[in-house]
C-alpha cells in the first residue's frame, strides 16, 4: 500500500502454512521458533519492494547463544529459514533474549541476490537493538536513510506483521509520517493475527489517501536439490572425494533449511571422482 502524499509505503504480511511447514522440518526450542518467525516476517516485508527476479536474505551471526539466523524470501513469495544455537550456551526465554545474547560481536547481513547474471548486493553492519525488528529498523535508518517501523505478532504457527517505511525522494511530510507511526503502534497483536489484511489496513488507515496493490501469496519454498549437492561435492576436489570413497561409507548431506537428506554411496562418489553424474535417487527424508 502506497501513501503518495506522505511519500511512504505500508506492507502487511501473515504467515500460517509457512510456519507449520517449518515446524515439521525442524525441531527448535520455542524462543528460536519465535525469532525465526519474526525473521521470516521481516524478510517477507522487505522483499515486497524487490523489482527483480531473485531473493532477499536476512542473516545474523554471532558467538553468543544465537550462532546463526537466516531468513530468505524470493520475489515470488517463497520463504525458507533456519536457526542454529550454541549448544553450550543457556538459551534465553524469548526471541528478544536471543537477540540480546548476541552481545557486541553480532553481525547483521542483508543480501539482494538477483537470479541469473544480476549483480549481487550485500550490506553488513553490527547488530544493534533489543529486538530483531529494532535492529533492522536501525539498519534502514543509518545505512539507507529510510526511516522504517515494524509491528510484529507471533503466536505458535500464526504470525503477522506490518511495516511502514519512508520512500526515497524529496517529498517530506513530517506530520503525515508521524501519523502513520502512531497508527501502526495502535495495532494490537490480536488484531494483526485475527483481522484479514484489507480489514486491518482499512481500520488503521481509512482516513489516509492510499493506493492498494494486489496481494502476493507466501509459501514455504526450498530450492535445494540433488543436482546442487553434486556441485558442492565436486567442488571439494578429487583428493577429498577419494578420501570419502576410501572410508567405504555413504555420505549424507542434509539441507539446513528443509531438513531433506541426500545420500551418496561409494558408486555415486566414484562417478563424481571420474567426472560423471551419479544416478538419480538417494534422497532420504
Amino acid at each position: 500500500m502506497l501513501f503518495e502524499e506522505i511519500n511512504a509505503r505500508c506492507v502487511y504480511v501473515r504467515l500460517e502454512g509457512v510456519l507449520a511447514e517449518l515446524a515439521k522440518r525442524g525441531d527448535y526450542p520455542q524462543p528460536a521458533r519465535q525469532l525465526l518467525a519474526e525473521a521470516l516476517l521481516i524478510a517477507a516485508l522487505m522483499s515486497s519492494g524487490i523489482k527483480f527476479s531473485g531473493r532477499l536474505s536476512l542473516q545474523v551471526r554471532s558467538e553468543g547463544a544465537l550462532k546463526l539466523l537466516i531468513a530468505d524470501c524470493t520475489d515470488a513469495g517463497g520463504l525458507r529459514g533456519t536457526v542454529a544455537l550454541d549448544e553450550e550456551s543457556v538459551v534465553p526465554g524469548d526471541a528478544a533474549g536471543l537477540v540480546q545474547s548476541v552481545g557486541d560481536g553480532g553481525v547483521l547481513t542483508l543480501t539482494l541476490d538477483p537470479a541469473g547474471k544480476g549483480q549481487r548486493w550485500q550490506g553488513i553492519v553490527p547488530l544493534e537493538g533489543a529486538t530483531l525488528a529494532e535492529a533492522i529498523a536501525a539498519y534502514f535508518e543509518r545505512s539507507e536513510q529510510l526511516p522504517t517501523r515494524f509491528r510484529l505478532a507471533v503466536d505458535g504457527d500464526r504470525a503477522a506483521a506490518l511495516m511502514v517505511q519512508r520512500m526515497p525522494g524529496a517529498s517530506e511530510d513530517a506530520d503525515g509520517w508521524n501519523r502513520l507511526q502512531h497508527l501502526l503502534a495502535s495495532a494490537s497483536p490480536e488484531e494483526l493475527l485475527v483481522l484479514d489484511g484489507p480489514d486491518l489496513l482499512h481500520r488503521l488507515f481509512h482516513a489516509e489517501v492510499r493506493r492498494v496493490f494486489p496481494p502476493r501469496e507466501l509459501t514455504f519454498h526450498c530450492p535445494c536439490s540433488r543436482e546442487r549437492v553434486v556441485e558442492v561435492l565436486i567442488g571439494l576436489g578429487p583428493a577429498e572425494l577419494a578420501d570419502m570413497i576410501e572410508e567405504g561409507k555413504p555420505v549424507d548431506v542434509r539441507c539446513q533449511f528443509c531438513n531433506q537428506n541426500y545420500r551418496f554411496d561409494c558408486l555415486d562418489l566414484a562417478a563424481l571422482e571420474h567426472g560423471d553424474s551419479p544416478q538419480a535417487g538417494g534422497t532420504v527424508h
